[in-house]
């Protein structure tokens, strides 16, 4: 191997200082110093000419590659006529659709070129892959100008165009006369150069809109290692990945931008670390193993992640990458390799809404329909052979980005799976959401308590703005209208009292107001069937804070504070219900409509509740009880607390109760008594189980349950040898 260190190549020294502090995050970088082999080979980005027979053998080893192989070979891009290029004036998406027909055609072709069975197909597969490669970049491209808003040559594009066309020429690159080559590589550098020179212009924050042509780049610079210019192509693709991986991922993997960027950066970066690990022996796997953690930590019962943020739920495309990972210790598993957890999380995923999505309206779940080959990624990455395994740790995450996964079970398609994820990620500079210190919910194999998610189509809607953005979309809390913010630029919301026993979770987030008001949100999950949320206010003058709680794609019937939404069976799951009882010390309850799309172009209004408080403190207490959809309505009864919020939860022969109130303060309701900002008790004859934040005492029927000299928090099982 040759290494190349270009200390004074430091392309972000020519970059304008930007507003935001792109530094100080929490992300990880790689080994910026550039490694190319010491001659090109082909091909090498994604296997070698004796691993041939090992790729075409793999349709055959288990339904998984078969299917996959069965898109592949049946693959319209392998038959269908290149296309004419537009004009310059022509509409957007003819364009965009002509560069990603073209480079799909090549790439399609000529991985058909290596490895169809029959001699005759592999040569035509292999003229049709040169003739696609010799007219690459035909058409508009160099005449239209990236940086237009909604460009259909956006360089966010050119980064898979980019691969896509490095990897054909890879592959048939054996079988090119002398002229051919050159013609080739001389269309190859010219795109190589210009992205090489406008990168930083084109995108001077490090978004994917810098990320994604950077690794199209380093896949060109090691599919042309012998060019001169292929060091400082790869120094800089390098630095430019860096440069997002630093600042929009946590070093925990959480990417802020939401699951809907995360894998349109994913069919990116994945291809470009199996280039690089293929053809330079460079392994960055390793410095992306939290991220893939993170996509088995933050999946619900379906396998799938997250609206939250600018995003669409996403599968997590654990395949493509457990062969990476199958020899590698994870901290999810006590002995069995992340590759057999990602296994397993590909194998457990439900496909089915996103491949209806498909068929419905023509897009997959990429962010790059148009552009990106994803059944020959598919096939390319999969590793049949590898044991799935289950996580077996407790299945409560709390991950110090900001997100912690409430969950009762791994089990997946298990319909007593409970899954809340509770979200306090620091805010990046783009595709910012209002929804700090919001949860969504999952339980009976059913999307319940929800964010509203990232719009009906596209990312330049107004709607998106108006309403996906805004507080009010999210299941928030807000105070003169406006949501929590970060403490500081980078500055995640502060998580504390986390709590993970059998019997009671617990954590505490808090995050302050601009107008100086302070939310502290707190979680609990009670015997791990239901989940509590507990709101504490404070404001540094009177004010109006608002709780908003949305149940999702269900019909919503109660009054009061109770609410029910009942969810037909539909693309998310089963029809089920959500219990939820809303309560506030002096709360105006009120109902409204909101939007809601889990998949793009699949939006409807659904209704949601509000409850509204007036003053310098607000004190809410949310108790959500998922049921089947058949079950009867649960047994709950509001208490009355003074100035405190309970309410009494009776489930077979137990009882529990919930408190919460603001500090310093004393509460006795029904039979209990406490100085605790929230408590939980539960009850057959006698106390089992009990909990207390920032409390001296709990008392139960007159009897000390907790008592301490100094406030603690903690949760107890209640022998009761140890009661008085």
């Amino acid at each position: 191997m040759k290494t190349f260190i270009l200390g004074s190549l430091l392309i972000l020294a020519a970059v304008a200082a930007d507003a935001a502090d792109y530094t100080s995050y929490t992300g990880f970088a790689v080994d910026p110093s550039p490694v190319l082999p010491e001659a090109e080979t082909h091909p090498s980005l994604w296997f070698r000419a004796e691993e041939v027979p090992t790729i075409r053998a793999r349709r055959a080893q288990d339904a998984a590659a078969a299917s996959m192989w069965e898109q592949v070979s049946s693959s319209p891009f392998l038959t269908r006529p290149l296309p004419d290029a537009p004009p310059a004036d022509a509409e957007k998406r003819p364009i965009h659709e002509y560069y990603g027909t073209h480079s799909q055609i090549a790439i399609y072709s000529g991985f058909l070129a290596q490895i169809a069975d029959d001699p005759g197909a592999r040569d035509t597969h292999r003229e049709r892959a040169i003739a696609a490669l010799e007219s690459a970049f035909d058409g508009p491209i160099y005449d239209l100008d990236p940086k237009v808003s909604g460009s259909p040559v956006d360089e966010i594009y050119r980064g898979v165009w980019l691969q896509s066309y490095a990897a054909a020429y890879d592959f048939v690159q054996p079988f090119l006369s002398a002229e051919q080559d050159a013609r080739i590589r001389a269309r190859l550098i010219r795109e190589g150069r210009i992205v090489a020179e406008n990168l930083h212009e084109w995108s001077s924050r490090p978004h994917n809109h810098l990320s994604k042509p950077a690794w199209g780049l380093g896949s060109l610079a090691l599919a042309l290692s012998d060019h001169p210019e292929a060091p400082s192509w790869l120094a800089l693709a390098l630095q430019a990945a860096n440069r997002n991986t630093r600042y929009f991922f946590s070093a925990d993997g959480i990417y802020r931008e939401g699951s809907h960027y995360l894998v349109f950066s994913w069919i990116n970066f994945i291809p470009f670390m199996v280039h690089y690990r293929n053809v330079s022996g460079v392994d960055q796997f390793p410095d992306w193993q939290p991220v893939m953690e993170w996509g088995i930590a933050a999946r619900n019962g379906k396998g799938w992640l997250p609206n939250i943020e600018d995003a669409y739920i996403r599968p997590f495309p654990a395949h493509m990458v457990a062969g990476a990972y199958r020899d590698a210790p994870t901290r999810l598993h006590s002995s069995a390799s992340l590759g057999s957890l990602l296994q397993w999380a590909h194998l457990t995923t439900d496909f089915t809404p996103f491949e209806r999505a498909r068929q419905a309206h023509g897009y997959n779940y990429t962010g790059a329909t148009w552009d990106y080959p994803l059944p020959l990624m598919d096939y390319l990455t999969y590793q049949p052979g590898i044991e799935p395994v289950p996580p077996d740790v407790s299945p409560t995450v709390f991950l110090d980005g900001g997100q912690s996964f409430f969950r009762n079970t791994w089990a997946p398609d298990d319909p007593s799976q409970r899954y809340l994820l509770f979200q306090g990620v620091a805010e990046a500079d783009n595709h910012q959401h209002f929804e700090h210190l919001s949860f969504v919910l999952f339980a009976e194999n059913q999307m319940m308590a929800s964010d509203a998610g990232y719009t009906r189509r596209s990312y330049g809607e107004a709607v998106r703005t108006q309403w996906y953005r805004t507080p009010a979309a999210h299941n928030v809390v807000t105070l003169a209208g406006e949501a929590p913010v970060d403490p500081a630029e980078n500055a995640t919301p502060v998580s504390r009292y986390r709590i993970d026993t059998s019997f009671f979770d617990f954590e505490e987030k808090e995050a302050p107001y601009p107008n100086g008001g302070v939310l502290r949100r707190a979680v609990a999950f009670p015997g791990e069937s239901y989940f509590v949320v507990a709101d504490l206010v404070a404001s540094p003058q009177p004010a109006e804070a608002t709780l908003h709680l949305h149940g999702g794609r269900g019909a919503m019937q109660g009054g009061g504070p109770y609410r029910v939404w009942a969810y037909s069976d539909d693309d998310y799951g089963p029809a089920a219900a959500l219990h939820a009882w809303i309560l506030g010390h002096n709360a105006v309850h009120a109902d409204h409509q909101g939007e809601v799309t889990y998949i793009k172009e699949d939006f409807a209004s659904f209704p949601y509740v509000t409850a509204s408080s007036t003053g310098d403190t607000a004190t809410f207490l949310q108790v959500l009880i998922p049921a089947a959809a058949d079950a009867p309505r649960p047994d709950v009864d509001v208490l009355e607390a003074g100035t405190a919020v309970a309410a009494r939860i009776r489930q077979g022969e137990s009882t529990d109760i919930v408190l919460v109130q603001q500090a310093g303060r004393q509460a006795t309701v029904h039979d209990l008594e406490t100085d605790a900002t929230f408590c939980w008790v539960r009850v057959r004859d006698r106390v089992l189980q009990a909990a207390i934040r920032e409390g001296t005492y709990l008392r139960y029927n007159g009897r000390i349950v907790i008592q301490s000299p100094s406030p603690i928090t903690a949760a107890f099982d209640c022998d009761p040898r140890y009661l008085d």
